[in-house]
């Protein structure tokens, strides 16, 4: 037993010859952790070690081809919700490589608020469960010079978010996903189309193009936000006034009689401020970090 959970060792038999100079050996493990199956071979044969590797390669899983694959590195294979971390440790002075399999449990839950997307921790998990055709590979833009990988769910569609990885090789590692009618990415449609308000919310009630009277009450307290000369342009600030940690959802606004009223030229305006000046300001889009 391990951690509550019934954990299998088989050792490899060994049928030893006197004059075998190199003896190897083979273990596996089968166990469950959290809510992945796992199933680690391990091998002290080097010539298992690149004859795995290379099968799988070849398979039908995904990996950074832009590495050099054949250096004895921690490499990860990806396909749906299976991943297989091919590692290589020395033990006793000798190297044991390592395939370790996860076979993670689909979610039987069915996707309502913003929230429960932030159980999908790569591309492949995400495609395994929404279907290939939905999720696609793609860029996001931050400005002219600064943009990461990431992945798009529902493209194009008043339902689209952006996934963005922090481990932009594996595409996975998930950093924070992005909820706006507009978004800028590389295959999206051209940034200044607006496809409509963006239908995923929040179980707390905020949602995209929400006005920021709805904001400040559900936030039951107020808040600032960064004015249009600023750095931070629009932003929430970052701070847990009340009901919203507006440290893990972040939030810009936009205003939709434009921007010429003195007060948003401030460094930081009070909602309430904005609310008693009757700007129509609403929530443009929403990052939600894990």
């Amino acid at each position: 037993m391990q951690n509550d959970a019934m954990a299998l060792t088989f050792l490899g038999k060994q049928q030893v010859n006197p004059d075998d100079t190199i003896v190897h050996s083979r273990t596996v493990n089968l166990y469950k952790k959290e809510d992945a199956y796992c199933f680690a071979y391990h091998t002290s044969s080097v010539e298992e070690f690149i004859e795995g590797r290379n099968h799988l390669k070849k398979a039908n899983f995904f990996y950074p081809e832009s590495k050099d694959t054949s250096q004895e590195v921690p490499m990860l294979f990806q396909h749906k919700n299976i991943t297989i971390q091919v590692s290589k440790a020395i033990e006793e002075g000798n190297p044991v490589y390592t395939f370790l399999l996860r076979k993670k449990e689909l979610p039987t839950i069915v996707t309502r608020y913003a929230e429960d997307l932030l159980m999908f921790d790569s591309h492949e998990y995400l495609a395994s469960y929404f279907g290939e055709d939905n999720v696609k590979k793609d860029v996001y833009y931050f400005s002219e010079k600064k943009f990461k990988k990431c992945s798009v769910l529902f493209g194009n569609s008043n339902r689209q978010v952006v996934f963005v990885w922090e481990d932009e090789d594996n595409l996975s590692k998930l950093s924070y996903i992005l909820i706006s009618g507009v978004m800028p990415t590389e295959n999206g449609l051209p940034f200044n189309d607006n496809i409509g308000r963006n239908k995923w919310s929040f179980k707390n009630g905020i949602y995209s193009g929400m006005s920021i009277r709805e904001l400040l009450e559900i936030n039951n307290r107020d808040f600032k936000f960064y004015g249009i000369d600023s750095e931070f342009s629009m932003m929430v600030e970052p701070q847990n006034t009340g009901y919203i940690d507006f440290k893990r959802v972040g939030i810009m606004l936009s205003c939709l009689d434009g921007t010429g009223s003195p007060l948003l030229k401030k460094q930081k305006i009070s909602a309430e401020e904005a609310v008693e000046n009757r700007l129509a300001l609403h929530v443009f889009y929403i990052m939600l970090t894990p």
